[in-house]
């Protein structure tokens, strides 16, 4: 997962929507189904995070 940039490029559209397509990827590479889509996914850890650290290590786990 490519999540390089400044602290609070976290928050930014851009790099929000990497990140879902990243999760969209390993879903679809995995073949499981899932009941979220990949941006259902993300917009529920990017409600519950108050750091980029807390919001990516729990979007690594999103990713089989």
């Amino acid at each position: 997962m490519d999540v390089t940039g400044p602290e609070t490029d976290w928050r930014s559209t851009n790099f929000r929507q990497k990140l879902v397509s990243q999760i969209d990827e390993a879903m679809r590479k995995a073949g499981v189904a899932h009941n979220k889509s990949s941006k259902e996914m993300e917009s529920h850890v990017f409600m519950k995070a108050k750091t980029r650290v807390k919001y990516l290590d729990v979007c690594v786990f999103l990713l089989p």
